[in-house]
């Protein structure tokens, strides 16, 4: 899929599901809140989050860190609006991960990025991220929170969440590949989700 072709995917999605998106997404997107706590736990005043989608996570670390600048890089023009009209203070841009210029976000480089199940959406992880890494400011470092490879569940779950999930463009990450580049890697229950911290 190009990026024009995703994108117009993303936008026919997420017309329809955007002012629901958070309340249904919360019994399954799990360890967001603790990926925010342990953002929050470090020194850091510039952040961008990749795919922001309605900016709820935007919107929780400027509550707490409101001295801070945020931003976001979002695919999804639908997305993108409804996160700027929640988060007015946010510098919101379009576009792609794989290319998009992080380090200008924010006028200068950010010092943490942050993934929110937005690595595991179709297009390539690995250019994602190391896309991410080339625009953080020196001795900064990328958070990811996402789906991991589910391997600690029982077969038959674990087969039932790799179709679900697939019919929306949806692949768990290999914890392995980000630990081979060096990140701390934490895995929840059942390796249904992973929390990786990666230095720049």
């Amino acid at each position: 899929m190009n990026s024009q072709a995703h994108r117009d995917y993303l936008n026919r999605y997420y017309r329809h599901v955007r002012h629901i998106y958070d309340l249904s997404r919360r019994y399954y997107l799990l360890g967001r809140h603790r990926t925010l706590e342990r953002l929050l736990a470090e020194p850091w005043d510039r952040l961008v989050e990749v795919g922001p989608g309605t900016g709820m996570n935007l919107a929780y670390l400027h509550a707490r860190r409101g001295y801070a600048h945020i931003g976001g890089v979002e695919a999804a023009d639908v997305m993108l609006e409804h996160a700027a009209r929640r988060c007015p203070w946010a510098h919101l841009s379009h576009g792609f991960a794989e290319d998009a210029a992080l380090d200008g976000v924010l006028g200068e480089p950010p010092q943490r990025v942050l993934f929110s199940y937005c690595l595991s959406v179709v297009a390539d992880s690995v250019k994602k991220n190391d896309n991410a890494v080339r625009g953080l400011a020196v001795g900064g470092s990328v958070w990811v929170v996402d789906f991991a490879d589910f391997a600690g569940l029982p077969a038959l779950a674990r087969a039932g969440l790799r179709r679900w999930l697939s019919s929306f463009h949806v692949r768990p990450l290999d914890p392995g590949w980000l630990i081979a580049r060096g990140a701390d890697v934490e895995l929840g229950p059942g390796r249904y989700y992973l929390i990786a911290r990666l230095r720049a």
